[in-house]
């Protein structure tokens, strides 16, 4: 059974899968979410930093690293979404190990 989780790790999961779900719609085209999705981003490096910090949990290297590549991940390409879907996977690993 898992423990309580660290309120940061919980904000810092929560910014990242409503920014990947804001992602989901602009990729899907159903809106014009590219300043909201943008500042979201900022939001989501923050949070995700201390949430490393103050959890240490190693996990969320995997996905600090995936959001530190996304400038250099075109919208509307491969690597966009395959760096979302691995660093969610970094969050699903800090939270159930």
């Amino acid at each position: 059974m898992l423990g309580p989780m660290s309120p940061f790790l919980a904000v810092g999961y929560g910014l990242y899968a409503l920014n990947v779900l804001v992602g989901m719609a602009a990729q899907l085209r159903l809106g014009q979410f590219g300043i909201w999705h943008h500042r979201l981003y900022f939001a989501v490096f923050v949070s995700t930093i201390a949430a490393l910090v103050f959890a240490r949990e190693g996990w969320l290297l995997l996905t600090v690293g995936c959001l530190a590549l996304f400038p250099k991940a075109r919208p509307h390409t491969w690597l966009h979404p395959t760096l979302g879907g691995v660093g969610l996977v970094g969050y699903l690993l800090a939270i159930g190990g």
